[in-house]
């Protein structure tokens, strides 16, 4: 886990957590220098993005499932590709 918190969060608040989680937070804190608030917000954070990235991962699969859906995209990515070589990429 990096455990790097990228801004300070003004507003903290008390939450109630089970003993053995109060002290990994508490343990994770200490090794890297920080609050046990720094702590948790960086583990939702990471949590968000691991659930981002789930839900992203199934919606490919859903797509992907869909004739349909495969057949919107190529053509999409074909358009993408032919106007990467339209040479306006040398444009000033």
């Amino acid at each position: 886990m990096a455990l790097e918190p990228k801004a300070k969060v003004t507003a903290q608040k008390t939450v109630k957590a089970f003993e053995p989680d109060i002290a990994l937070i508490n343990e994770e804190a200490r090794k890297f220098g920080l609050t046990a608030a720094e702590v948790i917000h960086t583990m939702c954070e990471e949590r968000r993005r691991q659930k981002y990235l789930e839900d992203l991962g199934e919606s490919f699969d859903l797509a992907r499932s869909n004739a349909e859906q495969i057949a919107e995209f190529k053509a999409e990515q074909t358009a993408w590709d032919s106007a990467l070589s339209d040479g306006l990429d040398d444009a000033p």
